[in-house]
């Protein structure tokens, strides 16, 4: 079955944001286990398929200690912190003192409450058919505020190791520097270490960072890592490419790496309204705020330009799935999935008002997804695996793309309503057509008796806005 929708991203620092599957909460009056708080993985995932956002996008946090959440730069001098604690993927020491006025960090050690979290929400998500995108890194902490980069476990003077790491901002091209013996060791057994706790899971996409703009060099190493450890243990993981657009053309174009990727992540790039290309080069420190969040991608580009990226991606990488990040409107995300789009990153599905609810609720904005969400759940996801962007409607008409197995289904969607013509030439036989009104959810009759295959065939749109034809033979 394909697995269609928006994808959540999760929370960096205070609660009241978003959820984060490693946020830890003690000693709150209203209860530890809840939204926005320690997560019940298992409600929150139901909560996830209930209203249209099956995917879940995973970075640690920017910091531990919720102090931090002033933004201020100093260095704690007590280990007074203040929960819920956003928790670190890498264990503390007994030795020294951190930014925050804790224990300094083991780099070469690991946190398991961190781990058994996201082994929870993995298991969940092959259980339930939610998706689990696992971003390894974090490039916000490396190349945004001070206050990002203040209490980064790699920072200088966060752990025992000597990483080699600045003491201020940006640090993106050192982190990213594998020439570094020392980061480069370190880097290594954290990748492998992800590997051994989410390694048995197949509905895990595993990916470089959360806002990547760094080197080729690093998405070589860091694939390198996951084919060594492949080979190794005979197992195969879910390889997603986020990356710029030079950085992610070269992996692909890579007879080796290339062939292994299984997700390609688009949301670093796009073609604007005029049909020229906005494609940042990786390596050059360039923040990943705007880039990755999807409003910038929704206030340059169109309808017509989002359809064209994802059309081109797809058929000339058939056997992978594509994801983007897109904050506009329903007829955008169509255009997204009649192009041969999977999912889409909603970076903002938060609560009504940001508030933590006391119960897993309906999130704000998921009222654009869900009556799309909810038709391809119930009519087209086993279909889909079969169905391709096809040029099957005749030019002239209403704009409108058609996704199709040849001679068996034909989905069309007409994204300002209108007449269109769609060629069922060479596809003989009788098809039972139907209206999909993707505002209201409604499903209607579209002709009285079943339409004849074999020669174009005109359809026109019940009423004004976007529409979908469904076409199934009988």
């Amino acid at each position: 079955r394909v697995i269609w929708g928006w994808v959540q991203h999760n929370g960096w620092w205070r609660p009241g944001q978003r959820p984060n599957i490693t946020r830890r909460s003690v000693g709150d009056p209203l209860g530890d286990v809840r939204p926005n708080r320690t997560e019940d993985l298992d409600k929150l995932t139901d909560n996830m398929l209930r209203y249209g956002y099956p995917g879940f996008e995973h970075n640690y946090g920017l910091w531990y200690d919720r102090r931090r959440d002033a933004h201020d730069t100093v260095s704690r001098d007590n280990p007074n912190v203040v929960p819920p604690f956003l928790e670190q993927p890498w264990a503390r020491s007994n030795e020294g003192r951190a930014a925050d006025g804790l224990p300094k960090y083991d780099l070469a050690k690991f946190n398991p409450w961190y781990f058994d979290r996201l082994a929870a929400f993995a298991a969940l998500c092959d259980k339930k058919g939610t998706v689990l995108f696992h971003k390894y890194f974090m490039q916000h902490n490396v190349l945004e505020t001070q206050a990002h980069y203040a209490d980064f476990p790699w920072r200088a003077g966060n752990s025992i190791q000597d990483t080699g790491m600045p003491d201020t901002n940006p640090a993106a091209n050192v982190f990213y520097d594998v020439t570094n013996p020392v980061r480069r060791n370190l880097q290594r057994l954290y990748i492998r270490h992800c590997l051994d706790v989410l390694g048995d899971y197949r509905n895990v996409v595993h990916l470089t960072s959360e806002e990547f703009t760094g080197p080729l060099s690093f998405v070589q190493f860091w694939m390198d890592t996951i084919l060594e450890w492949e080979h190794e243990t005979g197992k195969h993981v879910c390889i997603g490419l986020g990356a710029p657009k030079d950085v992610q053309d070269a992996i692909l174009a890579d007879p080796v790496r290339g062939p292994q990727v299984d997700v390609i992540d688009m949301r670093y790039w796009w073609y604007r309204a005029d049909g020229s290309l906005y494609a940042p080069d990786g390596g050059h420190q360039l923040p990943g705020r705007g880039l990755e969040s999807g409003s910038k991608q929704a206030k340059e580009t169109s309808l017509a330009q989002i359809y064209r990226k994802t059309r081109e991606y797809r058929d000339r990488y058939p056997d992978k799935a594509l994801i983007d990040a897109l904050n506009s409107g329903r007829e955008a995300y169509w255009a997204f999935f009649m192009g041969g789009g999977s999912l889409l990153v909603r970076g903002q599905i938060e609560y009504q008002g940001q508030k933590d609810p006391l119960q897993y609720e309906q999130p704000m904005g998921v009222e654009l997804i869900i009556p799309s969400y909810n038709f391809i759940n119930k009519h087209l996801a086993a279909k889909l695996l079969k169905m391709n962007p096809a040029d099957n409607i005749v030019p002239g008409g209403a704009l409108a793309w058609c996704l199709a197995d040849p001679g068996k289904t034909y989905l069309v969607y007409a994204p300002k309503g209108g007449s269109f013509t769609l060629r069922l030439d060479g596809a003989p036989g009788t098809y039972r057509a139907q209206w999909f009104n993707p505002a209201k959810g409604e499903l209607s009759e579209a002709a009285a008796t079943p339409v004849k295959g074999g020669a174009p065939r005109r359809f026109t749109c019940p009423g004004k806005g976007d529409w979908a034809l469904l076409l199934e033979r009988n």
